[in-house]
């Protein structure tokens, strides 16, 4: 019973993806040949739904006795707020903040802040290594999204929307 016990949330999510996936089949458009808004979804929630059927798979034929534990494990009972827990909720409000900051500042500045400032909030203290993470980062999403996805980014709003567009020009976009 304990092994079963150890599937049950993998099968609610791969029952919640089959949902989803069903739903998603609802989504319609005239895209006139381009990609269309119901592939992401659909390709996520495929993705989502082979992974939830792997973890089953491993835990049930390959009796995996892996658990993790994350957040509900809190470390040593004197310490409060371990170091984890700061890094966790530092990140949580970095993305935060760049929720809030994507439409002022427009997508290409927001992200490649954001992809700089990150790996810095947990831990890594080589600024070469994140900026050139960053940079390289902020494009192939800039690209991915405007030349493959044809998703819309934010420009942001006055200067920063001229850097936008700048940039789009730069990737031949617009």
């Amino acid at each position: 019973m304990g092994r079963l016990m150890r599937v049950v949330p993998h099968t609610v999510m791969l029952v919640v993806s089959v949902t989803l996936y069903w739903l998603a089949t609802r989504i319609e458009a005239d895209t006139g040949g381009r990609i269309g808004p119901a592939v992401w979804p659909r390709a996520i929630i495929v993705f989502m739904g082979l992974l939830c059927a792997y973890e089953i798979a491993k835990r049930l034929v390959m009796k995996s006795e892996f658990e993790a534990k994350g957040v509900v494990d809190m470390g040593p009972k004197d310490d409060p707020l371990p170091t984890h827990h700061r890094m966790l909720y530092s990140g949580i409000a970095l993305i935060a903040a760049y929720v809030f900051a994507v439409p002022w500042l427009g997508f290409f500045l927001a992200t490649a802040l954001f992809l700089a400032i990150f790996p810095w909030v947990g831990g890594m203290r080589r600024p070469v290594v994140s900026i050139v993470v960053s940079l390289v980062g902020t494009l192939t999403l800039a690209v991915v999204f405007l030349k493959v996805a044809y998703i819309s980014l934010p420009l942001g709003e006055g200067p920063f929307k001229a850097l936008s567009l700048a940039l789009m020009r730069l990737i031949g976009v617009t």
